[in-house]
């Protein structure tokens, strides 16, 4: 097979694509190097990594194997999957538990702004009430702080967006 085919080698995924993680059976699919995409009865796709974390062990004082989910295959691409597993399994080498290590993306404001958007488009009580929600935000607020971090904005980063259309 070439780079760009795809297939399942003793139940493996063999370069994966996106159409062949969609068309997996329930199970537990290995993809090499601990990590495996879950597909449940229901259609759920997850993506988990197992490592062994340096230097902790089980009861039976064996080295101790943790799941860790990577996130769903609906928004987690493989290739996602595969650098957040390697990046799982340098922190077990390390001794590092990924489960309190591991570096959470924050989103930022624009990206959640935009998200509220759609999640509340049949709360507005036209289409127009909701195109003007987003595009004021666009116009005043994505300019100063849509590249922020949400856990990064406060209230001078609020202030600064809102004073100058405060009297408008």
């Amino acid at each position: 097979m070439s780079g760009r085919e795809c297939g399942i080698l003793n139940g493996a995924i063999w370069k994966a694509d996106k159409k062949l993680v969609e068309n997996l059976s329930a199970g537990r699919h290995g993809d090499g190097n601990g990590l495996y995409l879950v597909v449940d009865p229901s259609g759920a796709r997850r993506w988990i990594v197992r490592v062994v974390v340096k230097g902790q062990k089980n009861k039976k004082g064996a080295p101790l194997r943790t799941d860790f989910c990577l996130g769903g295959a609906d928004i987690i691409t493989i290739n996602q999957a595969r650098e957040r597993a390697l990046e799982y399994r340098r922190m077990a080498k390390q001794g590092l538990n990924p489960r309190f290590n591991a570096r959470q993306e924050v989103p930022t404001f624009e990206e959640v702004a935009q998200q509220v958007h759609i999640d509340r488009m049949p709360t507005w009580k036209n289409v127009k009430h909701g195109q003007q929600w987003i595009n004021t935000s666009r116009d005043y607020a994505f300019p100063k702080i849509g590249r922020m971090p949400v856990d990064s904005i406060d209230q001078p980063e609020v202030m600064m967006c809102l004073a100058p259309i405060w009297t408008e």
